[in-house]
């Protein structure tokens, strides 16, 4: 699949985030795996994503979800009527200077390919969601959650996702390692007997009498 995402749709930069360590999990999912790439302009990005999303459809018989993904034909339409509004203010001597969101540059988009079953992460941690105090989002789950995301470089210079991520997955392994020498530095508690004092009471106690 990175072969696919480099060669074939021509992304730039991948990275392999492995985040399924990460307890309570993302709201993405549990045992969650991420690719970022980038994308060489804003029509390379939604074209690059649709075919990828077919390509997983017809290849994989998978069904992606991709948020912020503009189809050829929604393309199509926004630059006709943005090119339209920029003929009308040009006749009329005028320009358009407003920075205002124009639903075309998106600059980013989140492809969800959904939870691989086959592809489950092997080590003795693979059921740790087994257990009836599950606490997350998402549900439960022993496949990995891929998600693609694919970005304009501008886009991901400002959102950073890698130095996201690594933080919070740092910030995971502190805690479980603060928790793993605290339990390992508590000390055992011996059972506790009762004194001669009290058994000798419990042992005068007169039974009562049918």
């Amino acid at each position: 699949m990175i072969q696919h995402i480099s060669i074939e749709l021509g992304l730039d930069d991948l990275s392999l985030l492995d985040l399924r360590e990460i307890d309570p999990p993302p709201a993405l999912g549990a045992n969650l795996m991420m690719i970022i790439g980038t994308a060489r302009s804003e029509k390379h990005l939604h074209v690059s994503a649709e075919r990828f999303c077919r390509w997983l459809r017809n290849t994989h018989k998978l069904t992606p979800y991709a948020d912020g993904l503009l189809g050829r034909g929604e393309l199509r339409l926004k630059l006709k009527r943005k090119n339209r509004r920029a003929r009308m203010l040009n006749s009329v001597g005028a320009s358009d200077t407003s920075n205002t969101d124009d639903g075309i540059r998106t600059g980013w988009v989140c492809v969800n390919m959904g939870t691989i079953e086959d592809g489950r992460i092997a080590n003795k941690d693979s059921n740790k969601y087994e257990d009836d105090d599950y606490v997350g989002f998402g549900g439960e789950s022993s496949g990995v959650k891929m998600v693609v995301q694919m970005l304009t470089e501008e886009k991901r210079e400002e959102l950073d996702l890698e130095t996201l991520w690594g933080q919070a997955l740092g910030r995971y392994t502190r805690k479980r390692d603060r928790i793993a020498r605290a339990g390992e530095q508590r000390p055992s508690q011996p059972e506790t007997l009762p004194s001669s004092q009290e058994s000798g009471n419990a042992a005068s106690t007169p039974l009562p009498v049918a």
